[in-house]
């Protein structure tokens, strides 16, 4: 066997984009009422795009692009995010039910979190988990009382949980996935990355106006899962784990609860301290085109970057490959066989204002991909290192209080 069939490729889930009848009310919704800053944003053809973060060790941790038919159902099965506490629940709870547009607001106990359900203004499915500290077999759902108090849920839950063939406390069940992953040369931890302090002359870097005067804060979450809806449930789960390396944690039948509709889905993670990095929920039908803008992976270095593009290019179900120079990266693009849009990045070592794109050629060495593309970044208005956005994003996140909960962000 080669390489290329025997080792997983090196990569961690990184951001993600997503396809949007609704831009303008996308927008306002993710950096009003969730506290994302603009890292970016312009024209991108005939269409807008944003980038859009609260991690600043990621330009852009959720992208929104214009141009989708709003009368075409989103294929975006989940969008979610980690909160501390059962306490920072209720409050993220209390303020989406004073926003206007967000539908669907259920509490749901999965065994191994508690989980807020809602739809935001554009028609996005959103999750919030805490995590309950146990494992039982994915998928769960209890109904959820969020007016009990702390000790009253983890009782419930707790009985609950024991009931069941395969509970463990999540330590147990996390060391036990780690040698599983780590035996298969899958592990891959997504540990972030530290952050320099900024310069004393730091200048802004965000885009949107970061208001001080707002009177609650944002809600204290990182985000750390996406879902899509799949047409062939097991043959998309496969493609994830023989290509991109993702280990299957959970699968079966996710009990209805609410608006959020009973369905198959699949549990896929590549870090034992996460359940679900990505999950594929049945149900999406072969005529609706993806809205998946982008689901990024981020790989260590070039020749990594070359090792899983070679995986993807010979791959007979994946196409549409679009290799991609953006001067904060380097990127190939490509669909999965579902036609969602996936792609593999190395960060580069400085910063552009994005959008930009230039062709990228892995042909050639990487001392010359390098050397082409920092000539061309050096050249446009803007540029910076890289090291130096990220330490005054930080700065200016924490600020305005829009810093993501960085207990999570890994």
């Amino acid at each position: 066997m080669t390489l290329q069939e025997t080792t997983a490729p090196p990569l961690v889930f990184s951001h993600f984009g997503y396809d949007t009848g609704a831009y303008d009310r996308a927008v306002d919704f993710w950096t009003r009422a969730f506290g994302f800053g603009i890292s970016d944003h312009g024209p991108l053809g005939k269409q807008r795009i944003c980038f859009m973060t609260r991690r600043p060790f990621e330009h852009h941790q959720l992208v929104a692009v214009s141009g989708r038919d709003p009368a075409l159902p989103t294929t975006v099965a989940d969008l979610g995010f980690r909160a501390p506490d059962l306490g920072e629940l209720r409050r993220i709870a209390a303020l989406l039910e004073k926003e206007p547009g967000v539908t669907g607001i259920a509490a749901v106990d999965r065994g191994v979190s508690w989980t807020l359900h809602f739809t935001d203004p554009t028609g996005l499915p959103v999750t919030v988990d805490v995590d309950t500290g146990w494992f039982v077999p994915q998928p769960q759902a209890w109904p959820l009382d969020l007016g009990s108090d702390d000790e009253t849920i983890r009782a419930t839950t707790r009985r609950r949980c024991e009931d069941l063939a395969g509970f463990c406390d999540r330590e147990e069940w996390r060391a036990e996935t780690e040698a599983a992953l780590a035996a298969s040369g899958k592990l891959q931890l997504q540990t972030p990355p530290s952050v320099d302090p900024p310069p004393p002359d730091a200048g802004p870097v965000f885009r949107n106006d970061f208001d001080t005067s707002r009177g609650e804060a944002f809600p204290r979450v990182s985000m750390f899962r996406v879902g899509m809806l799949a047409i062939d449930l097991d043959a998309l789960a496969s493609f994830y784990e023989s290509e991109l390396g993702y280990l299957v944690t959970g699968r079966g039948l996710r009990p209805g609860i609410g608006e959020v509709p009973a369905a198959d889905v699949v549990y896929l993670t590549r870090d034992p301290n996460q359940i679900a990095q990505l999950v594929l929920v049945a149900g999406r039908p072969a005529e609706v085109p993806s809205s998946i803008n982008q689901v990024t992976f981020r790989v260590p270095s070039l020749p990594a970057l070359r090792h899983v593009c070679e995986r993807m290019y010979a791959h007979p179900e994946v196409d549409d490959y679009r290799p991609v120079d953006h001067g904060n990266s380097f990127s190939l693009y490509c669909n999965d066989p579902e036609g969602n849009t996936i792609e593999l990045s190395r960060e580069s070592a400085w910063y552009t204002p994005a959008p930009s794109a230039w062709p990228l050629d892995l042909s050639l060495s990487d001392e010359d991909v390098l050397r082409v593309s920092e000539e061309r970044c050096h050249s446009v208005p803007g540029f910076m290192m890289r090291a130096d956005w990220k330490s005054r994003a930080r700065a200016q996140l924490l600020d305005a209080g829009r810093l993501e909960a960085e207990e999570f962000a890994g």
